[in-house]
């Protein structure tokens, strides 16, 4: 396959990419509007899973920043630690949306 259509493949699936990281930064400000209108036990489970929605959005620019770097080349210059640094926050944070969201389950199943 020719440099055109790997670019343009390339560049479909990093519009994608950002679209679905703006799709769950959007759903992570919606569910967390939405708790304001809900009973005690609806409310904690909106606001856990607008936690796992930003957990999402972290994972996926996660993702497209080491995607676009290692397409343009940066990949190879970047410090171990950096890289390291990055893929820790991302995978700390969503763990952490996830745990949270199961336990927020747990506690309201009683």
């Amino acid at each position: 396959m020719g440099d055109a259509h790997h670019d343009l493949i390339t560049g479909t699936i990093f519009l994608l990419g950002v679209i679905t990281v703006i799709l769950s930064v959007y759903a992570c400000c919606r569910f967390h509007v939405f708790r304001g209108g809900l009973n005690k036990a609806a409310c904690k489970l909106s606001g856990a899973i607008s936690w796992q929605l930003m957990g999402e959005a972290v994972i996926g620019l996660g993702t497209l920043v080491f995607a676009t770097a290692e397409f343009m080349g940066w990949l190879e210059g970047w410090n171990y630690w950096f890289t390291s640094a990055l893929r820790f926050t991302m995978f700390i944070f969503t763990a952490g949306t996830t745990w949270h969201l199961v336990r927020t389950i747990e506690t309201l199943k009683g």
